[in-house]
């Protein structure tokens, strides 16, 4: 079954001041730098037929997956757990792919680089992209093997760069800091995706230090859709950032019944209290497309029971509502 969200925008948001250091550094990403977020709807091209940007969340259980396509480029960040490589690679091949521009592997842990052995093994790759956070587990030495032995390029990720993704999509990298953490999670590479109007904000398991030091530096991190962080733990999704970041759509990629409690109540709560919550476990893949002036949610399934699920969508049919 397939539920869907339509949602309409207004005005481009309000971005903040640019600092002086920021305009003698080309690489710096807060929103207020580029000039393609600054465009009105009749500044845009005539051209009906672009491609849309299509994320999917992918539904590996306990992990996170994410596939973003554009036009033909694609990127995947994570893959879950080893075993969920098979099940990622077959949603690839269901979405006609055959080859991927970028491989970005969030952070070492194993329900988001484990299936990427598979797709790593399978698939022609790019670039390989990493947060650069050496890891002694069998699983992360497996995945350097590979990468190796097929000559990936490999790039460490850096706060202030950009992803060369493709021709008017902006792809902002928000985290790792310079600095790394004694923290694998805090070390997540974070993404800020924007075509447009729309934009996304792709967490990992970066955690409440991490937010505070990305909204301290004056990143930019309002966003239409937020992946939320280290699946709606109690380490993130922070009050004051989640207000910072202010999402009309909240995504929980998250395991049924998991060992861990997640999400944790009091942070679905903060979520639902300022957006509509989807949730791999109760939803399957969730995809979201958009034109870059509105965007459409797409679940693989409607949640079972819809009194125990509040601020969930299960409309059978587009709903429109204004944008902030």
């Amino acid at each position: 079954m397939l539920v869907m969200l339509g949602v309409l925008f207004g005005e481009p948001k309000e971005r903040p001041p640019i600092s002086a250091d920021q305009l003698s550094n080309n690489t710096t990403l807060n929103e207020s730098t580029s000039e393609d977020q600054d465009l009105l709807p009749e500044h845009i091209s005539s051209d009906a037929q672009r491609d849309n940007l299509t994320v999917h969340f992918i539904d590996v259980g306990q992990g996170d997956s994410i596939l973003v396509e554009y036009a033909n480029e694609t990127m995947l960040v994570d893959a879950g757990e080893r075993e969920k490589g098979v099940n990622v690679s077959a949603f690839l091949r269901e979405q006609g792919i055959s080859s991927l521009d970028y491989v970005v592997a969030t952070h070492p842990h194993a329900d988001h680089i484990g299936g990427l052995l598979t797709i790593l093994t399978e698939y022609p790759v790019g670039e390989f992209v990493d947060s650069g956070y050496p890891h002694t587990t069998q699983t992360y030495e497996d995945m350097l093997t590979i990468i190796e032995n097929k000559s990936i390029p490999f790039h460490v990720a850096k706060r202030g760069e950009a992803l060369d993704f493709a021709p008017g999509i902006q792809v902002q990298v928000l985290n790792p800091q310079k600095q790394r953490s004694e923290e694998i999670n805090e070390n997540s590479i974070v993404l800020r995706i924007i075509d447009n109007n729309v934009s996304f904000l792709l967490m990992g398991d970066a955690g409440l230090g991490t937010e505070e030091s990305i909204m301290n530096e004056g990143y930019y991190v309002d966003s239409d859709i937020l992946k939320v962080g280290h699946h709606a733990s109690t380490s993130g999704s922070g009050e004051s950032f989640i207000a910072e970041v202010n999402p009309e759509i909240s995504i929980i990629e998250v395991g049924g019944d998991n060992d861990y409690g997640y999400p944790h109540s009091e942070v679905l709560e903060r979520l639902q209290n300022v957006s509509t919550v989807y949730r791999t476990d109760h939803h399957g893949t969730i995809t979201v497309t958009t034109d870059g002036l509105t965007y459409t949610v797409t679940t693989e399934r409607s949640p079972s029971d819809q009194n125990s699920i509040k601020n969930e969508s299960s409309s059978l049919f587009p709903v429109i509502k204004a944008g902030k």
